[in-house]
């Protein structure tokens, strides 16, 4: 009876490694993530040991799951039952840490295919590090259940086999992908709250001063109504966790705009995600290159994914031609998306219907089309858009008038009532404004930035002036500086943009052209590397020196002096 139960708990102590360590051997580096968390200021204060989180992940997960085998075929039982039950007493101690002291939430002992809370991890491993000291108690009925030499030959093979899996996945992406992201999923689908779902229940308390004194209240004791009572700070403590969407922190974000709504609506998208570009195979963006001009060419609307600064993207951008431009997302989301830096996805309505890793660009589907002909565009958008390059003039023109005469002419123009002076034009063409950035911003998303290439050279500048109106050029200075590149819109007013979109941010313009009222007196904000900055103005076609410039704004009196 005793024998019996022996091995019956050996295939289970094996069944439960070979789980363990199988569902992590598909995904290694999902494994050293954990490890990073683990080895983190926060939990284990080992921050040393982070760069060597993939080796010692990789090591670790081949050892569970080789024991696992080990142990069912009946491979050296001493030798392995002492190694289990080294194995599991580092697991028990680390998950009654990260449970007791509330670090490390999920463990990741079954990867991403079974999610535990840490306290249940612990008890899993109670469990598991009582069976295994029956099995060192025991360990006399351990036997092959080949010959010791057939059993060794099928360890080593696994073992080889493991190594083999772990290559691939390592190389390419893991065989089995149980994320939220993975394909067939539907993104937006798995970001709702669904109504009536269980929240979070959290223990809040307040701190008070009271005559002096601080104290503590709770939140049904109402402080705040405490005449002479202070506030001093609040201590918030999860009690118990509530519903949790799968996805819950992915956002598409550009220039501080959301645009997950809006991108997750397109049919053709590709999304090249690198968690963090210093530590992405930079060599590899010469094939992304290479998917990526072949998707724009069949009309995919291509983003770069990053949490990395724009700076960092610019030198790959300009390294490499890439033709597209970059959205922000928390790292560690984009780490869950894919396994590879950088790593390909192609998602259809919210819907993910391809995932690669850089490695295998050439096997990257893609569906066939025409990117957008740009005649085509001309003809099928150039009434709207002439329209609302009117109406962005409407009011204003009306406003600048020089005489009556002429606001009359104008008025007549644009169908203006004349009983209508008097009234607010300003408030009217901010509405405009706002509209017209509407329809614009969707046909940029769909076309690209509208300009001479697109629309013709007498209306080149009229997008960067709606844009420039309706106060939208954070989420559009990019497009606005590659169009100054290729010079399809005036580089004069793509410097006065550049200019603003910096004094906005508090940071040196590189032109001159903005100015300020500061102490008292209206000034030409500050310029970076004011020395040489005529020979920029110069060079983006700007007539006046900075100092007739300034003449002209306050006065032929006034001398212009860096501020």
């Amino acid at each position: 009876m005793k024998n019996t139960l022996t091995q019956i708990v050996r295939l289970l102590v094996g069944a439960v490694f070979i789980f363990s360590g199988f569902v992590k051997l598909v995904d290694p580096l999902g494994s050293s993530y954990k490890f990073e968390e683990y080895f983190g200021a926060d939990v284990l204060n080992l921050e040393f040991l982070i760069p060597y989180a993939l080796p010692f992940s990789i090591f670790l997960i081949i050892t569970e799951i080789t024991l696992g085998v080990m142990i069912i075929v009946g491979f050296k039982p001493k030798f392995t039952v002492w190694s289990l039950l080294f194995l599991i007493s580092i697991f028990l101690f680390l998950t009654f840490y990260s449970a007791y002291f509330d670090k490390v939430r999920d463990c990741g002992c079954f990867g991403d295919a079974v999610k535990l809370s840490a306290w249940e991890t612990f008890y899993k491993n109670v469990i598991l590090i009582v069976l295994i000291i029956w099995l060192v108690i025991d360990v006399d009925d351990i036997r092959p259940f080949y010959s010791r030499k057939l059993s060794g030959a099928i360890t080593t093979l696994f073992l080889f086999i493991f190594g083999f899996i772990t290559y691939y996945v390592l190389h390419h992406l893991p065989i089995k992908d149980f994320r939220p992201y993975a394909i067939g999923k539907n993104i937006p689908e798995q970001m709702i709250y669904p109504e009536g779902a269980k929240k979070d229940v959290y223990d809040i308390t307040f701190i008070y001063k009271v005559d002096g004194v601080e104290k503590e209240f709770s939140e049904s004791e109402k402080p705040w109504e405490i005449k002479g009572a202070e506030y001093v700070d609040r201590k918030t403590v999860l009690l118990e966790k509530g519903y949790e969407p799968p996805i819950h922190d992915f956002t598409m974000e550009r220039n501080g705009v959301d645009l997950t709504k809006r991108l997750m609506q397109k049919e053709k998208l590709m999304l090249i995600v690198a968690y963090n570009l210093s530590k992405s195979d930079i060599a590899g963006f010469a094939n992304i290159k290479k998917v990526t001009d072949k998707a724009l060419e069949n009309g995919y609307t291509v983003y770069l994914m990053t949490a990395s600064p724009e700076e960092e993207f610019q030198k790959i951008k300009a390294e490499f031609d890439l033709d597209f431009d970059l959205l922000y997302c928390d790292e560690t989301t984009l780490k869950t998306i894919i396994r590879s830096n950088p790593g390909i996805v192609t998602i259809n309505k919210g819907t993910v219907v391809g995932k690669w890793s850089y490695n295998d660009y050439e096997k990257v589907k893609i569906e066939k089309g025409e990117r957008i002909v740009k005649k085509e565009l001309s003809e099928k958008l150039k009434k709207s858009l002439d329209s609302i390059f009117s109406l962005d003039q409407k009011y204003r023109l009306v406003m600048d008038a020089e005489n009556p005469k002429a606001r009359d002419s104008i008025m007549a123009q644009f169908s203006i009532p004349k009983d209508s002076l008097g009234t607010d034009f300003w408030a009217k063409q901010s509405k405009i404004d706002s509209t017209n950035m509407q329809f614009l911003g969707k046909v940029i998303d769909e076309y690209g930035y509208i300009g001479a290439e697109l629309i013709g050279e007498e209306n080149k500048d009229a997008a960067a002036k709606i844009i420039l109106h309706a106060n939208s050029i954070d989420t559009y200075i990019e497009q606005i500086r590659e169009a100054a590149k290729k010079k399809d819109l005036t580089l004069t007013l793509a410097a006065t943009i550049e200019d603003l979109y910096l004094m906005n941010k508090g940071e040196e313009q590189i032109y001159g052209t903005q100015t300020a009222y500061i102490d008292e007196r209206y000034v030409i904000w500050p310029i970076k590397d004011v020395e040489n900055v005529n020979e920029r103005r110069k060079a983006v076609g700007f007539k006046q020196t900075i100092q007739e410039y300034a003449k002209e704004l306050f006065g032929d009196e006034y001398m212009f002096k860096p501020e």
